[in-house]
């Protein structure tokens, strides 16, 4: 019994330890920029029964159809408002989805920008964010057309992000870091 307990901490010494899960040998590199398919009525039929100042990851889930209305607003009440972090955010969607997924960091709202004009296909929606006095994530989505949209519905955006009167929500002078999700394919 002692050599079975000896065994099971020198695993434990040799796994890294991510969000209180064991993993053996750390998590695949994220490489990617991970883009969802959203149809135009998951936007358009969007409801949340309890508006919440910190509800944004799971707006994002329930738009992309990650999880249905019911389980988004069972979220909203277990939480109460409280933010996820971004470590929580990462595992929430690994169990979910079933893919590594990790944050990318910009200093440069240009570069981010042009990473999502560059990557982001037509139909699909990127999971996007940015750290300044506090942390927000939302949805970047690019119609057929190639038109970029910010979808935000904790704070009522559903706007073109190339225009200057949408950017103004997610660029100003207190924002130091934006971000965008990648994915290990």
């Amino acid at each position: 019994m002692a050599k079975t307990r000896k065994s099971k901490n020198f695993r434990r010494k040799n796994k890294k330890i991510v969000g209180g899960l064991l993993e053996s040998n750390g998590l695949p590199a994220c490489n990617n920029l991970s883009i969802f398919p959203v149809s135009d009525s998951n936007i358009t039929n969007f409801t949340r029964y309890l508006a919440l100042p910190n509800d944004c990851v799971i707006n994002a889930l329930q738009i992309m159809n990650a999880i249905d209305e019911k389980t988004a607003n069972i979220l909203r009440v277990s939480t109460l408002g409280k933010p996820f972090s971004k470590e929580q955010i990462e595992l929430i969607f690994i169990y979910a989805l079933n893919h590594n997924f990790n944050f990318m960091s910009f200093d440069s709202y240009e570069t981010w920008i042009k990473t999502i004009e560059n990557f982001l296909a037509p139909g699909y929606v990127a999971f996007a964010g940015y750290k300044g006095i506090s942390g927000h994530v939302f949805l970047i989505g690019r119609y057929t057309n190639g038109a970029i949209l910010l979808i935000d519905p904790q704070i009522n955006a559903f706007c073109n992000l190339l225009d200057p009167e949408c950017s103004k929500y997610i660029n100003t002078y207190e924002i130091k870091e934006w971000y965008l999700f990648l994915i290990t394919l």
